[in-house]
């Protein structure tokens, strides 16, 4: 459905981020790492997340593409491998104002540039773009703060400047005060060219600061650059992870020198003392109690037992006992391996399985017209399989050019090309295949199902015919009882494998209708474990959508979720095909989107009215291919 207006709707290219997760996930070696957007790009250590800043966006292809990449190259790369942490995390404990900060962020990436195109020098082209980029946003930011007053601001842009240049740089006045710190602010910026290590960058960019403050200008106002913060926690000041770490709402402990002492003694129970009334807890500490108890043995318990079972530090668990505990960690520990069973992106992914209803006379009927529609194209695709399958079974199988070698070997010495060779029968000339195809019924299929329903009275007519086993499903997520736990996705079967070739088996698929969203790689998953049941040769999977994945937190993750699936299913044998319906499908982002997800498996329908045919040449290639 095409949105005709957008206000802060940021689009992301799907293609584009799905190749800039996978380049962060080779060069930081580190396949969970996740690529995000956001306002600034800096690395995150753990959980590890690689964020590409939104400055690049609204350029040309060439300098987006150059932007984004030279960001994952300076975080996978150098940050992650160079920048000394500890180092980093002593500057922030001392220096806490933001130019310091970003100015030791900005200065740090100088440094990296160098390395990363020292070790990668593949990465030279990409990063020119990025200098050029840079360099002419900070002298416009320079003129701007210059004449706003923001004289702080106005010293980064012109340091950024001196960093970045391809050419001598000289000074413009700043500010007077500004201006008689120059030479030496100068002078200690270019020190920057030959700094070796984080610790460098440091002192270089202290000095500056301290350099500043003196001058007692205004705080900088603007933001270039972020500076995560390294919390290094030494062994002996580690916090328990298991230790509450948010403030309580009462502090109800005293001051020093509050506490009350007491320095009166009590003496500890025993047989001659005062009988203790109520009281659980009892020890023998001054005088001993002959007992049947040994050092090494246990007894049966006896009442008022439990203080001295603790004593004796030696009572047994139940085996029972044992067994529990053994039995929790193995749940536990099979329930985590079974929450990325689907992928990360599909956590708290529920599958509802959804039987079709009787279908009514209504649905019967227009099932009928989509089948008489359908007819023509169905008995031509069954004769010319049916005629395949008789040439093959009919076939000569002697005098070939290629098979095992014959005993009739005279041709080879009376023949120009002797035909030596014969082929063993075929075991079978029947199609030996599954095929299961998935229909996206989210909410944005409401101008398509109908046609969606004809295409697929025209597969399940076809393969009946055929007597080939198949299955269909419509697929979504349900929105009005999704929370950050569960996500219900439901699947409706409105032709089961197991009834697919019987007559009267497909007026299920009129029940199909559009609902709400669609979390593909999930349904794609499902679909490969129903095909892995099945015992034919060849399985075919095909998926009828008219977008990308939309789902709660899946709309950038869906691609790559989506991809995975794919990937997935064809390492497992399984051919897979997707067909991208709607006039959406000539948009070229999207259709780069979509051949990212499925390779070669993607088709591109532009007219939904043409679905049936484009299925059916597809079918017949199929078919053929599984005789």
């Amino acid at each position: 459905m095409e949105r005709f207006i957008q206000f802060n709707d940021e689009t992301v290219n799907s293609a584009l981020w799905m190749e800039l997760s996978d380049l962060a996930a080779a060069l930081a070696q580190n396949g969970e790492v996740k690529v995000e957007f956001g306002p600034l790009s800096y690395w995150q250590k753990d959980p590890a997340v690689l964020y590409v800043s939104h400055f690049w966006h609204h350029r040309t292809k060439m300098e987006e593409t150059a932007g984004m990449k030279t960001d994952i190259y300076l975080r996978a790369i150098g940050t992650a491998n160079w920048t000394n942490e500890e180092t980093v995390q002593f500057f922030t404990s001392k220096y806490k104002d933001s130019f310091s900060r970003q100015l030791l962020a900005a200065a740090e990436d100088i440094r990296l540039e160098t390395l990363c195109t020292e070790l990668r020098p593949g990465t030279a082209e990409a990063f020119k773009q990025r200098k050029k980029m840079l360099r002419r946003f900070h002298q416009e930011q320079l003129n701007v703060n210059k004449s706003k007053g923001f004289f702080l601001d106005a010293v980064f842009n012109a340091l950024f400047v001196l960093w970045q240049a391809d050419a001598p740089f000289e000074w413009s006045d700043i500010y007077p005060p500004v201006d008689s710190a120059r030479p030496f602010i100068d002078r200690t910026a270019r020190s920057l060219f030959d700094a070796r290590s984080t610790a460098d960058v440091v002192r270089i960019v202290r000095d500056i600061a301290d350099v500043l403050e003196e001058l007692d200008l205004r705080k900088m106002v603007n933001t270039y650059s972020h500076l995560p913060d390294y919390r290094v926690q030494e062994e002996e000041n580690a916090v328990d992870p298991g230790r509450r770490q948010d403030p309580l709402a009462n502090n109800d402990e005293q001051e020093e020198g509050e506490n009350e002492q007491f320095d009166e003694q009590f003496s500890t129970w025993h047989r001659e003392s005062e009988e203790t009334r109520g009281t659980f807890m009892q020890f023998d500490l001054d005088q001993g109690t002959k007992t049947p108890m040994m050092g090494n043995t246990a007894r049966e318990g006896e009442e008022g037992d439990a203080a001295l079972a603790s004593v004796q530090g030696q009572s047994k668990k139940t085996s029972r006992e044992q067994y529990n505990r053994l039995l929790a960690e193995r749940r536990d520990a099979e329930m985590a391996a079974d929450e990325t069973r689907y992928g990360k992106e599909n956590i708290g992914a529920v599958a509802i399985d959804e039987k079709a209803r009787d279908a009514t006379e209504e649905e019967k009927e227009a099932y009928r017209l989509f089948k008489n529609e359908t007819e023509p194209a169905v008995q031509t695709l069954k004769r010319i399989i049916e005629k395949s399958i008789e040439k093959k079974r009919n076939s000569p199988q002697d005098n070939l050019l290629t098979g095992r070698l014959g005993r009739k070997l005279t041709r080879y010495f009376t023949d120009e090309n002797p035909r030596l060779f014969y082929k063993k029968q075929a075991a079978s000339t029947e199609i030996d295949a599954a095929f299961y195809l998935l229909i996206d019924s989210s909410a944005s299929m409401y101008d398509k199902m109908d046609d969606v329903k004809k295409s697929a009275v025209l597969f399940h007519e076809t393969l009946a015919s055929l007597r080939v086993a198949h299955e269909i499903k419509g697929f979504w997520e349900d929105t009005a009882s999704l929370s950050k736990e569960v996500k219900p996705n439901h699947f409706l079967t409105v032709v089961p494998f197991d009834t697919s070739s019987q007559s009267g088996s497909g007026y299920s698929i009129m029940q199909l209708r559009p609902e709400e969203d669609n979390r593909d790689g999930f349904a794609i998953r499902k679909a490969v474990e129903a095909l892995e049941r099945r015992s034919e040769q060849r399985k075919f999977l095909l998926v009828f959508s008219d977008g990308e994945p939309s789902a709660a937190d899946y709309e950038k993750n869906g691609v790559l979720d989506t991809h995975e699936a794919v990937l997935l299913a064809r390492k497992k044998g399984l051919t897979v095909f997707n067909l991208f319906i709607g006039d959406e499908a000539l948009n070229e982002a999207r259709q780069e989107t979509m051949k990212t997800i499925y390779g070669h498996g993607a088709i591109m329908v532009p007219d939904v009215g043409d679905l049936p045919h484009v299925l059916t040449p597809m079918l017949k290639k199929l078919l053929f291919d599984s005789i």
